[in-house]
């Protein structure tokens, strides 16, 4: 579990960057500036997010004795359309880290604001790391940067922890851009500096490297995919259990903890899980197979090729495979519409499933700036309906999955908007929902919900480790 920062010097043996300026930022409040004006959504994300990742290096060692993990990374990208001052999501950068950032070999200050200045757009909420410098459009840039996070977990591992409905990516370990649509691909690798053997496993192809004195492997999402989709996890061998099997054509491998939830239930449920959802949506869409880090309660977060989850909520994440990981929203507050899909999957089968009363009016889109982070949990529950009422247009259960299947395939790492999808809809099967989702989605300027949804637990993950484990640790 990724916790607080410490300061902390970066060691000699880890990839450093040129000319590296080594500072410890400030901590006061980003300033906060107004959203700027576009003739179009397109417009107002190239106005606020201003680059487009091409590919994402990182390099984690960690040093379990010492408590500590040292990072270097390097982001490459290009500048949008009729922008030149770059903006990447970078949390070490508020403070309370020793930051070194170099772009394009050219050390900068990030105490300095006439090099570094951190800023966040009316309605955001998430912070913007603005590099003071002009660059060239049409030439690929590159941002390397260099800090140490400590490390809290008292059992010794690391791992990523996304929360979407708050917002919160991978922009904690590593400059990127926290946003559904901005796909990189990404290539991490993990040092292990300890005797005692450890595992790892995450999104897309993870192989054991060849480093002497050292545990390594080696990360490739071999493919584009959002930043915040990009999971791993690391914990002492000794701790877990590591399962691997071949369910249905698709490759598995459950992690969970000794003594903990059982990865043969879990194979149990995909054994028929994964068999309904390719039939119903089309072939598993991550070519290396699914990795799963079971968890002993809670709920559980989805990745790219990956989940960290409890038996309870295991379904709900596979699921996301399909309808979040790889038919992407293009906003975080479009990203309702893959919850709502997927809650609308399981409960449709009930024939008496509700669809929305004709008269709702919500903000569950309309209210959420495009550029803000996180999105409203009435998606669960709201949402489910709405996609019911689109499904009984459309002509029932049958033909609505259907549709699915082929929005899948269609849109495959596409990413699109609510709007896009009532479009779809309309392509598909005549039924226009323009109106009715402007009605259902757009209409009251609430930012939350009125209370919380009472599925929101799917997304509360629960790291704590077994009983077994803690009595390891003395715990």
């Amino acid at each position: 579990m990724v916790a607080a920062l410490a300061v902390a010097g970066c060691g000699s043996d880890a990839p450093t960057p040129a000319s590296p300026g080594v500072a410890t930022p400030g901590t006061a409040a980003p300033a906060t500036v107004p959203l700027p004006t576009a003739a179009d959504l397109d417009g107002l994300l190239d106005a606020t997010h201003r680059v487009d990742l091409q590919r994402v290096e990182v390099t984690f060692d960690l040093f379990p004795t010492e408590r500590r993990v040292r990072v270097w990374s390097a982001t490459t990208f290009r500048m949008r359309p009729g922008q030149s001052r770059p903006i990447v999501h970078f949390g070490p950068a508020r403070g309370g880290a020793e930051v070194a950032l170099t772009l394009n070999g050219e050390a900068l200050d990030p105490q300095s604001e006439s090099d570094v200045r951190l800023l966040r757009f009316e309605t955001s909420g998430q912070d913007s790391v603005e590099i003071q410098r002009e660059l060239a459009a049409g030439a690929t840039h590159r941002l390397e940067a260099s800090h140490v996070l400590s490390l809290t977990d008292a059992f010794g591992r690391f791992s990523t922890e996304v929360n979407d409905i708050e917002g919160r990516g991978n922009e904690v370990l590593f400059p990127t851009l926290n946003a559904p649509r901005e796909l990189a691909r990404h290539r991490l690798v993990f040092r292990v500096h300890d005797a005692e053997p450890y595992v790892c496993v995450g999104s897309g192809w993870v192989t054991p490297g060849n480093a002497p004195d050292v545990q390594q492997w080696v990360l490739d999402t071999e493919r584009e995919v959002a930043s915040y989709t990009v999971m791993f996890f690391l914990a002492p061998a000794a701790d877990v259990v590591l399962a691997e099997r071949r369910v249905r054509g698709v490759d598995v491998r459950v992690v969970a903890s000794l003594g903990g939830a059982s990865p043969g239930e879990a194979f149990a449920q995909l054994d028929s899980w994964l068999p309904e959802l390719r039939e119903a949506l089309g072939p598993f869409p991550m070519a290396r197979g699914l990795s799963i880090v079971l968890t002993e309660t809670g709920g559980g977060m989805e990745y790219y090729g990956g989940t960290i989850t409890s038996l309870r909520a295991l379904r709900h994440e596979v699921f996301h495979m399909y309808y979040g990981c790889s038919t992407v929203a293009k906003t975080y507050r479009d990203s309702w519409w893959d919850e709502a899909i997927n809650m609308w999957y399981e409960l449709s089968m009930d024939p008496a499933f509700p669809v929305i009363p004709p008269g709702y009016r919500s903000g569950i889109v309309g209210a959420r700036s495009p550029v803000t982070v996180g999105f409203d949990t009435r998606a669960y529950d709201e949402g489910a309906r709405i996609i019911q009422a689109v499904a009984r247009e459309v002509g029932g259960r049958e033909p609505m999955v259907v549709f699915l299947r082929h929005l899948h395939q269609r849109r495959l790492f596409d990413p699109f908007t609510t709007m896009a999808l009532a479009e779809e809809v309309r392509a598909f099967s005549g039924a226009d929902f323009h109106e009715r989702f402007r009605q259902w989605l757009y209409s009251d300027t609430e930012v939350a919900a009125r209370g919380e949804s009472s599925r929101a637990w799917l997304h509360r993950v629960d790291m704590t480790p077994s009983e077994t484990v803690r009595r390891l640790y003395g715990q």
